[in-house]
């Protein structure tokens, strides 16, 4: 295999493990945000069910509201359990952190392979890629909808780690801002020219 496309393979490692970890952590918080919404409404079922009448009167609440929000609450509990069942964002969010944990080691191997190019046969490194391919293979898929979202995401990453390394003691805002700047003008002057 040429260095080019082993390049090329190892870039696409590193691409997914960012791609596998954003997803795990967006759909973490998702999960967290339903399982908290879920507490919170309990809550206040709970508190509104037993409360004493005496003190629904005393803060000038009407028993009919009392009950209403009872009502209320109980349906919106059972309405997001049957959501997080459905949507099951946490075990999304696991299946994307075990997916980035099974990247990182393939990725330092691709690391390896690079490196130490001159000193293996063609043969290994066409059994490595096949071996990296499969482990790619049967990782959780990437949505397509979300796909070039997360490319963008990807190489915004790489490019701003290049723009703090180049500028240590700089605003990470600041060059975020910059490199917005620059990209959108490249953009613009590509597309009105062509």
């Amino acid at each position: 295999m040429q260095k080019d496309e082993l390049k090329r393979q190892a870039n696409v490692v590193d691409m997914m493990l960012t791609m596998h970890s954003i997803l795990a952590s967006r759909f973490n918080r998702l999960s967290q945000l339903l399982e908290l919404s879920m507490l919170a409404i309990s809550t206040i079922l709970v508190t509104i069910t037993f409360v004493d009448p005496i003190v629904i009167n005393y803060l000038n609440i009407k028993t009919e509201n009392a009950r209403i929000a009872i009502g209320t609450s109980a349906i919106l509990v059972f309405f997001l359990s049957i959501v997080s069942l459905i949507v099951d964002w946490k075990g999304k969010a696991t299946q994307h952190r075990e997916a980035f944990n099974t990247l990182i080691p393939l990725k330092t191997e691709w690391r390896e392979v690079i490196t130490f190019i001159n000193v293996q046969d063609d043969r290994s490194r066409a059994d490595f890629a096949r071996k990296s391919a499969l482990i790619l293979g049967n990782l959780i898929p990437i949505p397509d909808s979300k796909f070039n979202d997360l490319k963008a995401q990807h190489y915004h990453k790489i490019m701003l780690s290049k723009l703090i390394s180049n500028h240590p003691g700089s605003s990470v805002i600041l060059l975020r801002l910059c490199l917005w700047w620059r990209s959108n003008c490249k953009v613009i002057k590509t597309t009105t020219e062509g």
